[in-house]
């Protein structure tokens, strides 16, 4: 029912590419789910038919309103992956470093792209707030998906980002971290099989 669901998400924003995705998809959950019984990844309680709609569907919420064809994205916090990877398969024009600090997480992460041969994908072992300099001005689009912005962040991300680039923050009820940011749009991307869903998009 879920893998129906996500596939009927595929095919009203990206019908042309849908049956092409689904194999992708496909591919990832089976790595994906391997990874993760060998490395917390992810909450290990939820079943592996609820994937397709709590990671994959919920990654690709962002793309109802923005293009993220050709552009260099940062995945602050990746964990497993999410929601860079997804992202990346649907528009794998895309430049994409993953971020975590944890070494586990990223070997782990270094696997799936691997499996996947995903080409365009990157990974990054660090702190947000230790990254060097020359990484500033990098990126077009930075995404965060689990990690709540505390204010040391704030300035780093706004260094990290080109000067027209933006921060997209995947979130639900509890938005009271972007208050910080004066320039923001709150879009509501609610869907009946996820519940309420919010997408933050931030500029300088």
């Amino acid at each position: 029912m879920n893998k129906g669901i996500f596939k009927k998400y595929l095919e009203k924003h990206l019908p042309q590419k849908a049956e092409e995705l689904m194999i992708k998809f496909e591919s990832l959950l089976e790595v994906l789910w391997e990874e993760n019984s060998k490395v917390n990844l992810i909450s290990r309680k939820t079943p592996q038919e609820e994937y397709w709609i709590r990671h994959f569907l919920d990654s690709l919420l962002p793309i109802e309103i923005l293009d993220f064809s050709n552009k260099k994205i940062l995945d602050f916090g990746t964990g497993g992956g999410l929601p860079g990877i997804p992202l990346n398969l649907v528009f794998p024009d895309t430049e994409l470093y993953l971020l975590d600090s944890t070494h586990k997480k990223i070997n782990a992460v270094k696997n799936i792209i691997k499996m996947l041969d995903l080409s365009s994908c990157f990974t990054i072992v660090s702190r947000l707030e230790d990254l060097e300099n020359n990484w500033f001005g990098s990126f077009d689009i930075i995404v965060c998906r689990s990690v709540k912005i505390l204010p040391k962040y704030k300035s780093v991300l706004f260094k990290l980002i080109k000067d027209n680039g933006k921060i997209i923050l995947y979130k639900s009820k509890l938005i009271d971290d972007i208050g910080q940011f004066k320039k923001r749009r709150i879009h509501d991307v609610s869907h009946p099989a996820i519940g309420e869903r919010k997408i933050i998009i931030i500029e300088k």
